[in-house]
């Protein structure tokens, strides 16, 4: 149960990433919808979150056990709710696969962040222009 209650509990506890050298604008974590991060806090207490198309979010233990909530990200922050308890990290730049994010909490607690698989970035195309009959 401890191991649901690591990421859960602390309710209103803030942590940020360190800040890369560009911070990116405007995340909306589509990159995490419908996968899955795995989360090792500083004692060895492991939690794997799930984070859905929809919004809900399912965070498991390796024991089995299971807790069902939200998750948001808006304003430089990705939030989870769930069991009663919110809580946010700062979120300024993209998760990669495989590659493992260390998060620092506002109360000292050390987690680490590793996207198993993430969708790749929404192309943004530019519409191609047209000539008029003048042109």
């Amino acid at each position: 149960m401890r191991s649901l209650i690591v990421l859960t509990g602390l309710v209103g506890a803030s942590i940020s990433l360190a800040a890369p050298a560009a911070a990116q604008t405007n995340l909306s974590g589509e990159e995490l919808r419908g996968q899955t991060v795995d989360v090792l806090f500083s004692d060895g207490t492991r939690n794997a979150v799930f984070f859905g198309g929809d919004g809900n979010a399912v965070i498991a233990a390796p024991s089995g056990l299971r807790s069902n909530g939200t998750w948001s990200a808006s304003g430089g922050k990705i939030c989870l709710n769930a069991s009663g308890a919110s809580e946010c990290w700062g979120y300024v730049r993209r998760f990669t696969a495989g590659q493992a994010v260390t998060l620092n909490s506002s109360c000292n607690e050390t987690s680490q962040w590793t996207a198993r698989s993430v969708n790749a970035p929404v192309q943004q195309v530019a519409p191609a222009i047209t000539r008029g009959e003048r042109g």
